[in-house]
């Protein structure tokens, strides 16, 4: 699947679970995140289909490509298994199945098929309408577009504050 649908899904998860910080972390690690093992197998893919193999997306899409490492396949089980009992949670086990479940998923139906579509729709339609639930519960405000800016508030604050304190460990020689 596609990431962006990855990170709905797992958005959306997050929210129903109504996790913490650091637990959203670990959420988004196991359910978006393990996508980046993909890079690492950029360069077997490359040895076996030639460089520019790259630029050709029907060859990248394919689902049985040799991108993928062992975190990908079932197997890995037995190291997500003993994470989840580390974080005394089944976080990781359970975004790293979601993200199995949708990739299996995609390789059954194709990328970006009609259900992934629908997928990716129903999940941030969902999202918006827990986030704007939980908006107009802590508010008199119930306008959407209060609740659009209230977000792009958040986002902005959240680069806002990561930017500051850069800034401020550069000055301070950290």
């Amino acid at each position: 699947m596609l990431s962006i649908t990855h990170i709905a899904v797992t958005l959306l998860l997050i929210q129903l679970l109504t996790l913490d910080r650091n637990d959203a972390f670990v959420a988004m690690l196991f359910g978006v995140f393990i996508d980046l093992d993909h890079l690492f197998g950029l360069v077997n893919y490359t040895q076996a289909n030639g460089v520019t193999s790259i630029f050709n997306f029907h060859s990248l899409m394919n689902p049985g490509g040799q991108w993928k490492s062992i975190l990908h396949a079932p197997i890995a089980a037995a190291v997500v298994a003993p994470l989840s009992s580390t974080f005394r949670l089944a976080i990781p086990f359970l975004f790293w199945g979601t993200h199995l479940l949708m990739d299996y998923a995609a390789n059954t139906l194709g990328n970006f098929s009609a259900l992934e579509g629908g997928l990716l729709v129903c999940a941030t339609v969902g999202l918006v309408a827990l986030r704007y639930a939980r908006y107009t519960s802590e508010r008199d405000s119930h306008s959407f577009s209060a609740y659009l800016g209230s977000e792009l508030t958040n986002v902005r604050n959240m680069f806002h504050l990561n930017l500051r304190s850069r800034s401020v460990r550069e000055r301070s020689g950290i």
